[in-house]
Parts: structure tokens; C-alpha cells; sequence
């Protein structure tokens, strides 16, 4: 159970106390993470899931008490919440955050209040679920912690997510953040951060000049900002060379390259064209970039 400065754990004729400033404090959710992210750290792979076993370890306490243990659980936790933020829309809907996390800056509002989360589940794991410190101490002497799996954690920490947000109220906070967000809440040059900036000076246009990677970005995910051809970022479509390319589309081509280049999600244009699945529109839409890529060459 908590105390005023740790975690108080009532044992056989003694009280242990581990203080909330001490990296140990978070071995809980540590020992929640799924192999597949523990596995970033190769070395705390090793970490016994015991916690008898594990306090008897010289090797392993030293584990613990360096930074990268806290890296490991704060960057893999506040990740997680990321993914389970919801931000608002203009017609008054919500939506998770578009775009790849790497495209925003560490600096952005939304990625400290995700990395401040971790405090909170810290504080639901040993005020109200099956996952405090008393409980790894209750366990069989010999059991060990299984490993949960990826889906288990996600839907661990979206539901505390959703839980911790709606009891703080944070939601109106969220809304607020991301409406005004700026400039220098985005990283390096972004297709999200591109993409913010020619909302910002409502420049957003079908006629508006784009790099090949833009098209070719068209086709992905907001999740999926990776395989991008950087060494054709350089051909440039001019405006009139779109309008070109463009009029050489059938109404439904023309009409996903639009909605796309408006910040529409492939799930949005689906229906709007006539397809049945977001997948048929993502591939439409990488046919299209490699039709341009055949005219230019």
C-alpha cells in the first residue's frame, strides 16, 4: 500500500518501505511491459521474476538502479499512452493523434503529460489492481511473473489511460493543447509538421507545389511515417505540372488524391469513393504515385 514517501509492504514480523524516489519503485510495471519491449534493453531480459530471487541479485539490483531501468519503463509507458490520447476534430468528434510520435518534439505538451501518466498507473497499480508490491510478495515463494503479451499490455494501459484522463479531467486540457499547438511541437521536417504548418498559413491547396514524397506519403497510414523515398525528395511537381497529372485521372483517382491532400485517413475515404475497406484505398493510392513516377521517367 502506498505511504506518505513509498510504498509500505507488510511482511512477516517487519514493514518494508520502498521509497517512491527509488528506481525499484517501478518494478510493477516494469515487470508489466511485454518481452517485445523489454527486448530494446537485451540486458534486463535477465531481470528474475521473483522478487525474492531478484532482491538477493547484486547483478540484478544494479540493473535497476541505473537510469536506463527508469528510460526503459517511462519511455515504453508513455509511448503506450500516446497511442490512447484522443484529440479533437471540427465537427466536435475525437480521433487519436495523426501522424508517427517521432514527428512531434519532446518539447510538446502531449508528450510530457503522456511521460507524467506513468505516475498515475504507478499509483493504480498498487491503490486499485492485482499488480502492487504486497501481491509480489504474497506470491509462492518460487513463481515467477509471466510475461504479458503485447495485446494484454495495450489494452492494460488504454484502459487506465481512458480511466486516469476522465478522473483528472484532463480531456478539456487535451483539447486545448492541441488546438494551439505550433511550430516547434513538431520534429525536424515531418510530413505531420508539413502538413500542420500549410493548415497553419491556409495555404492547403491541390494546386500547392509537393515533393514526390508527399504523393508517395499520401499512401501511408498516419502511423506509418517510415519507408519514404528521401532520395527523390527532390523532384519537385510543379503546379501546373499537377494539374496535369491530375486531369489524366479518372474522377474516382482525382477525388482520393484530394481527400488525401486534405487530411483525410484512409478509413474516411474509403466510403466516400466507393470502396469497402481502407486497404483498397492505400493501395489505389501508391498505384497512383507510381503512375506519376512512369510519366516522369
Amino acid at each position: 500500500m502506498p505511504g506518505p514517501n513509498g510504498i509500505i509492504i507488510v511482511l512477516p514480523r517487519r514493514i518494508k518501505v520502498i521509497p517512491y524516489s527509488s528506481n525499484l519503485s517501478w518494478l510493477t510495471l516494469f515487470y508489466a511491459l511485454p518481452r517485445e519491449l523489454v527486448e530494446k534493453r537485451p540486458a534486463y531480459l535477465s531481470l528474475p521474476r521473483n522478487i525474492n530471487a531478484l532482491l538477493a541479485s547484486d547483478e540484478a539490483m544494479a540493473l535497476i538502479e541505473n537510469d536506463l531501468f527508469l528510460e526503459l519503463v517511462w519511455d515504453c509507458y508513455a509511448w503506450a499512452v500516446w497511442q490512447f490520447f484522443r484529440i479533437p476534430l471540427k465537427d466536435g468528434s475525437y480521433r487519436d493523434i495523426p501522424g508517427d510520435w517521432s514527428d512531434y518534439s519532446g518539447d510538446f505538451p502531449l508528450w510530457r503529460l503522456s511521460y507524467l501518466m506513468t505516475q498515475y498507473i504507478r499509483d493504480k497499480f498498487e491503490h486499485e489492481m492485482d499488480w502492487s508490491f504486497q501481491r509480489l510478495f504474497l506470491m509462492p515463494e518460487a513463481a515467477e511473473i509471466p510475461w504479458l503479451t503485447y495485446k494484454q499490455f495495450g489494452n492494460l494501459v488504454g484502459n487506465l489511460t481512458d480511466m486516469i484522463v476522465q478522473e483528472q479531467n484532463w480531456q478539456p486540457m487535451i483539447d486545448e493543447i492541441w488546438r494551439n499547438r505550433r511550430e516547434e511541437d513538431y520534429s525536424g521536417n515531418s510530413y505531420s509538421k508539413r502538413d500542420f504548418m500549410k493548415a497553419w498559413q491556409h495555404t492547403r491547396s491541390v494546386k500547392q507545389r509537393m515533393t514526390l514524397e508527399d504523393l508517395e506519403q499520401l499512401s501511408t497510414d498516419e502511423l506509418d511515417a517510415q519507408g519514404l523515398r528521401r532520395d527523390e525528395t527532390d523532384q519537385v511537381i510543379s503546379s501546373i505540372d499537377l494539374d496535369q497529372f491530375m486531369e489524366g485521372l479518372n474522377d474516382r483517382d482525382q477525388q482520393i488524391l484530394k481527400l488525401r491532400m486534405q487530411g483525410k485517413t484512409l478509413e474516411e475515404i474509403a466510403p466516400q469513393v466507393g470502396y469497402s475497406a481502407a486497404g483498397s484505398v492505400h493501395k489505389r493510392i501508391q498505384q497512383i504515385a507510381e503512375a506519376y513516377r512512369k510519366r516522369k521517367s
